[in-house]
């Protein structure tokens, strides 16, 4: 078992055999949660390329703007219903 230590910015190094042991590499994103006293650090798993499409601005912006007018209305409400503060 390795040991490792906070710095003053809250920052710890994940120690080398468990970096190649988890294949961590620089720019993997980790997932942090807490149970009890113990901190956990879970790499998050990358979504296979053909997950994602390609879309041209004629089909997202449309979606975009949309997606603005609901978020300004719900807003709205919330504001008037003294549920959201500004």
């Amino acid at each position: 078992m390795s040991k490792t230590m906070v710095s003053k910015k809250g920052q710890v190094v994940i120690p080398k055999d468990a970096r190649e042991k988890l294949s961590l590499v620089p720019g993997t994103v980790l997932r942090v949660h807490v149970e009890g006293k113990r901190v956990i650090l879970e790499p998050l798993q990358e979504l296979p390329k053909e997950a994602f499409v390609s879309a041209s601005s004629k089909v997202t912006e449309p979606l975009l703007r949309e997606a603005k007018k609901t978020s300004d209305k719900s807003k709205r409400l919330l504001r008037d219903l003294g549920v959201l503060i500004d």
